[in-house]
């Protein structure tokens, strides 16, 4: 489920209200030092005192209200900083909330059958996500036990025959096509790119890839915007092999609250989206498990910085991949 921000009312309160207004301090600050010029002037022998003795004595007495006053004044200055801090938090938050609620279907049910629904909704997304691991996870080991028969839907898709070595896509190119294009003159994008969709084992990766892409950036999320923590290759490659949980857990690296939030509740709210990112992640999932026995660990590191990396840790965060 989403976990929406606070009310604003709430952020509100924790911030540290000011100590006082400035008028008071400043009254504060010259009451310290008219105490501090009485006292001198009471203990103050001017016919029996030296200049050295007199300087020591004011020393002694007006330096502690030159500190009690900047003490104060500074005191005073940091617990306005802080009230206008909590109070543009405040806003952040309230324009986050108002994102969410444009996103969120208007619905005039009781809370509690609000509660019930988005935990049915959260538990067959669960659901989901975890039958379509498990389906990718078997079709692997399938093939892995059966290393002499080939898969039907390879013979169908290059007219019975394997491909040539030499079509074979190579992992340079695959990691380019990944990354889409960086604009409309990056012919060696698009070049890698058309490669990738001529390859019947690649383009439904891209395809889907560039759809999940498409509608995050409908949500105002671009994958260039995200700054992921980086898992090492052999999480990536754990992933590949199959395993799944929190043994993968820095794959879900991405912490960007709004972002995942957003996506969080675009799963929830359309069915569109969620069959688009369960194919996506599928599709990811079989072509990272054919990249990763070939790939050393510079282009493992290569791949998980990508565009469709990032959205697959994105997404996959989100669905749950990754903490379960």
């Amino acid at each position: 489920m989403t976990q929406t921000p606070p009310p604003t009312g709430r952020r509100q309160a924790r911030a540290p209200s000011r100590l006082m207004d400035r008028g008071a301090v400043r009254v504060l600050a010259i009451s310290i030092w008219l105490v501090a010029g009485l006292l001198f002037f009471l203990l103050t022998d001017f016919d029996s005192m030296d200049t050295i003795t007199l300087a020591m004595l004011a020393v002694g007495l007006f330096l502690p209200a030159v500190l009690l006053s900047m003490v104060l004044l500074l005191a005073n200055t940091l617990a306005e900083m802080r009230s206008e801090a909590g109070q543009l938090q405040g806003s952040i938050d309230e324009l986050r909330r108002a994102m969410l609620q444009q996103n969120a279907p208007a619905s005039d049910l009781p809370p509690e059958a609000k509660q019930k629904i988005e935990k049915l909704s959260a538990q067959a997304e669960q659901t989901e996500t975890r039958l379509t691991m498990f389906f990718s996870q078997r079709a692997r080991e399938g093939r892995a036990a059966q290393p002499g028969q080939q898969d039907p839907q390879a013979l169908l898709a290059l007219g019975g025959m394997d491909p040539a070595p030499s079509d074979a896509l190579d992992p340079a190119t695959l990691i380019r096509a990944l990354h889409f294009p960086e604009d409309e003159n990056d012919t060696e994008g698009f070049a890698a790119l058309r490669r990738a969709l001529a390859d019947a084992r690649v383009a439904p990766l891209i395809k889907a890839a560039q759809d999940v892409l498409t509608r995050l950036a409908q949500e105002g999320i671009y994958m260039d915007d995200l700054r992921p923590d980086r898992a090492r290759p052999e999480f990536w490659r754990a992933f590949a092999q199959g395993t799944r949980g929190a043994l993968v857990a820095p794959l879900g690296g991405i912490r960007d609250r709004s972002c995942l939030a957003l996506s969080s509740g675009r799963m929830r709210s359309d069915p569109e989206f969620r069959a688009a990112v369960h194919l996506f992640l599928r599709e990811f999932d079989k072509v990272l498990s054919a990249f990763e026995p070939a790939a050393d660990d510079a282009q493992i590191a290569a791949l998980s910085d990508t565009r469709s990396a990032r959205a697959f840790m994105l997404l996959g965060r989100v669905s749950g991949v990754f903490s379960r």
